[in-house]
């Protein structure tokens, strides 16, 4: 089983600075509020941990059925060229 620490979504430093101003432009202009950087890492620290390993896990299934059919696909094709 992983430890705790390994299933964090772990970001560069310079995506985590672009979170963060997102961010806070975000409710900048759809609630008309300033937000401080502090504030805006303590959400983005948030959302990664609640909702990102979400959405990875998601895209980390819909890549395995991609394959999965591509696999699928390519078996059926090889056997087409079988004599």
């Amino acid at each position: 089983m992983k430890k705790e620490e390994d299933k964090k979504i772990k970001l560069k430093k310079e995506q985590k600075v672009k979170l963060i101003s997102e961010i806070s432009a975000f409710f900048v202009d759809n609630r008309g509020e300033e937000i401080g950087d502090l504030q805006a890492e303590m959400l983005a620290d948030f959302l990664i941990d609640k909702v990102g390993i979400e959405i990875y896990n998601k895209g980390l299934y819909d890549a395995k059925a991609w394959f999965d059919k591509y696999w699928q696909d390519g078996e059926a094709d090889f056997y087409s060229l079988e004599k």
